[in-house]
Formats: C-alpha cells, sequence, structure tokens
C-alpha cells in the first residue's frame, strides 16, 4: 500500500487481490462509459461493458508472467479510481522491466485537482523501468493530460509515436525511469 498526502487529501494507492475483483470490475464500467465517448463502444446486451483481460489481473499466470498489477486508487478512504498496469510494451522489446500504464481513472469529481499526476509520479517513482503509456486518437484531453505529465515528470526526456495499425491507433509516449531515484 502506498500514502500519498497531497492538497489535504490523503491518497492510497491499494493492489487490489482477488477479495477486490468486484470493486474493480464495478469501477471499470465507469471508465469504459467514459471512453465511450471517444471510442464508440456500447454495452453488452446485459448493459455491461467488457473488459477483455480483466480476469488476467487476478491469476498467477496474469500476474507472475505477464506482470499485471491492478491497483485501487482510495481519496480519503473512498475509491477514487485505479490503474491497471502491466508488462506488454507495443513499441519497445518486452522485458520484466518494461512497463505499460494500459489503463487509468479517476473518477470526475477528482479531476482537475492535481490528484491524477500526483498518483502517476508515484506509480512511475514505484516501479523503475521502460514505460509506455498509450490513448486512444479522439481522447485529445487524455492525450493532453498524458504529455504534460510525463514532460514534466521526465523534463521532456521521453520519446512520442503516433500509431495507425493493428497495434494501436493514437500516441503512444515512451520514456525509461531507471534509476531516477
Amino acid at each position: 500500500m502506498i500514502f500519498i498526502h497531497h492538497n489535504g487529501y490523503n491518497i492510497k494507492l491499494v493492489e487490489a487481490s482477488v477479495v477486490d475483483k468486484p470493486v474493480l470490475r464495478n469501477m471499470i464500467q465507469f471508465y469504459l462509459y467514459d471512453t465511450s465517448e471517444y471510442n464508440g463502444k456500447d454495452p453488452d446486451k446485459h448493459g455491461v461493458f467488457d473488459y477483455m483481460f480483466f480476469d488476467h489481473y487476478f491469476t498467477e499466470h496474469g500476474r507472475q508472467e505477464e506482470g499485471r498489477l491492478p491497483i485501487l486508487i482510495q481519496i480519503n478512504d473512498m475509491l477514487a479510481g485505479f490503474a491497471l498496469i502491466n508488462t506488454f510494451s507495443i513499441l519497445a522489446p518486452q522485458t520484466p522491466s518494461t512497463r505499460n500504464l494500459a489503463d487509468f481513472f479517476i473518477m470526475r469529481k477528482w479531476r482537475r485537482r492535481s490528484i491524477g499526476k500526483v498518483i502517476v509520479k508515484e506509480i512511475f517513482d514505484t516501479w523503475q523501468g521502460q514505460w509506455e503509456v498509450k490513448q486512444e486518437r479522439e481522447n485529445l484531453s487524455a492525450q493532453q493530460f498524458w504529455r504534460n505529465v510525463i514532460h514534466e515528470y521526465t523534463a521532456g526526456a521521453f520519446k512520442e509515436t503516433d500509431l495507425n495499425d493493428e497495434r494501436w491507433n493514437g500516441p503512444i509516449q515512451e520514456f525509461s525511469n531507471s534509476g531516477r531515484l
């Protein structure tokens, strides 16, 4: 568990366990609903958005061999979002120190308070290595957020690649923070 104090807020980053799986599944619904504005995806006939690799974050194989790490975010002891990290890379050779911040979500009530930026920087500092962060082409606000945060975190020492192929459609920022602390 990681504790962060920021502007009077008590923030906790908690590694989600199997017990937390239903909570994270519910939080992902808010996230996927938000992203449907950009990607046009609809829920299934039961009103649920599918997250294809969700269960992989809670298997031994997913955690051990795929480096999947689900993190619940709490602010003042209330659920506020999540981060999903894995070791899959689109651009760089995949190594044990490759990190992909696959999905990051902060509930709307907590946005525009620098909380997301503080959390992301803590995540980057905690897990050293080669990082990739990607955004959907249509999600311009996410692109602006990530460019600003990563530029500030790396002092501009990052690379951005714009893909439009079967791997991804949108920008991907990559950087290394090995030895940063």
